[in-house]
């Protein structure tokens, strides 16, 4: 299997699967100081560490283990909410156009409940729009979320810039850096981000486990989200009872920062040869080439190409890419990267895209590269055989 969808998920490494054995089947009580549970808290401590160390974080900073970063995204919106917007403290939250689909979702429901939410347009390179964004920050707004690396395209985002206009007006920035975190580096200090949050769905690491960082002193405090026994993380969330993905997710990190001083460079090399491979293709396009991304993901459009037909044709290949035509919901209200780039509207369903990771090989790329120029000949053959059939029938 060649996994080229990599910012979606991927399987388990061996690594990882070695680091979690150990503690998989048991059931483990980190109160109890029984011999076993002392081996799982030492474990469960270097675990932390490596997730402390993946992002840079202070050990005065707190860090909190959640089941996903959907669930921090929330307990940070609920907590903006409902203690600085209810009480009057602040009116309004900022996120961007091209925001996560969670982010999304939650900003609409929040202006059902009578919120203001501005939504900040992108530049044409696919960035932030810094000048717009000065014109609505204030001392009242509550919250100014945008993630470190948009999850479609991999452009990266201003967020240096944005956190120093935050601190003017004192205001929480929080950031999803779960499509930067071990393809580029993760500086909470240097980014002066108050929330953080990511997961390993992309190292190769556990699924449903992910981390919250919480600067010390944020510009707001939270609140739990989910009720339960006690609140031993930073009295916001219960322990995760899971020991083994925990030390999973820090296998995972700490292999994906040592590649990205290593390999990272390979995969930029892997993913250029890919992307200017296929643009020999008639009617290939790049989308937004030009802008500063991260070194894995390549965006492209093929004319007459439906993304889904092209993604289910890899797919029977053993070839696995992502397909924005696939993300449709009365939720998804993002600018395209369609429009962003001027190009034709019937592009829009034609939108393809490939992450690459660490594990992918230069006879991989090759191979995908000959699939996919066989795929979009077929698919367009038919397309144009189909056309013909129903011409000579009317």
């Amino acid at each position: 299997m060649i996994i080229l969808n990599s910012n979606i998920t991927t399987p388990l490494s061996s690594n990882v699967i070695e680091a979690m054995k150990p503690f998989r089947d048991e059931a483990v009580d980190l109160s109890s100081v029984d011999k076993f549970n002392q081996s799982a808290l030492k474990a469960y401590k270097e675990a932390i560490d490596k997730i402390y160390l993946s992002i840079r974080a202070d050990d005065e900073d707190d860090i909190i283990l959640t089941s996903s970063v959907s669930e921090a995204t929330s307990q940070i919106f609920y907590s903006v909410y409902l203690k600085y917007i209810l009480t009057g403290r602040k009116n309004s939250i900022i996120i961007s156009q091209r925001a996560p689909i969670e982010e999304i979702k939650i900003a609409r429901f929040l202006e059902s409940q009578g919120v203001r939410v501005h939504r900040i347009p992108v530049t044409i390179d696919g960035t932030f729009d810094i000048d717009v964004f000065k014109e609505y920050i204030s001392s009242k707004t509550a919250l100014v979320s945008l993630p470190l690396v948009d999850d479609e395209s991999g452009v990266i985002q201003p967020l240096e810039e944005v956190s120093q206009i935050c601190s003017l007006y004192n205001v929480a920035l929080y950031s999803n850096a779960n499509s930067a975190i071990g393809v580029i580096p993760v500086d909470v200090a240097r980014n002066s981000v108050d929330f953080l949050s990511f997961s390993a769905n992309s190292l190769f690491g556990p699924k449903d486990i992910a981390a919250l960082y919480i600067k010390k002193n944020a510009a707001i405090e939270l609140q739990p989200l989910i009720y339960g026994k006690d609140f031993e993380q930073a009295g916001l969330r219960e322990m995760p009872r899971d020991i083994a993905k925990v030390i999973g997710f820090g296998k995972a990190l700490e292999d994906a920062i040592d590649a990205l001083e290593f390999d990272i460079e390979d995969v930029r090399e892997l993913r250029d040869n890919l992307e200017q491979s296929l643009l020999e293709i008639e009617g290939a396009y790049s989308l937004a080439p030009w802008a500063l991304r991260v070194p894995n993901i390549s965006i492209m459009a093929f004319e007459n190409v439906h993304a889904s037909i092209l993604k289910d044709y890899l797919a029977s290949k053993d070839i696995l890419i992502y397909s924005f035509a696939t993300l449709k919901s009365p939720h998804f209200e993002r600018v395209s990267l369609v429009e962003l780039n001027s190009l034709p509207s019937y592009l829009k369903h034609c939108v393809v895209g490939f992450a690459l990771n660490t594990q992918n090989s230069e006879e991989e790329i090759e191979t995908t590269i000959k699939e996919v120029k066989e795929a979009v000949k077929n698919i367009r053959e038919i397309s144009v055989n189909c056309k013909e059939e129903s011409n000579g029938k009317s």
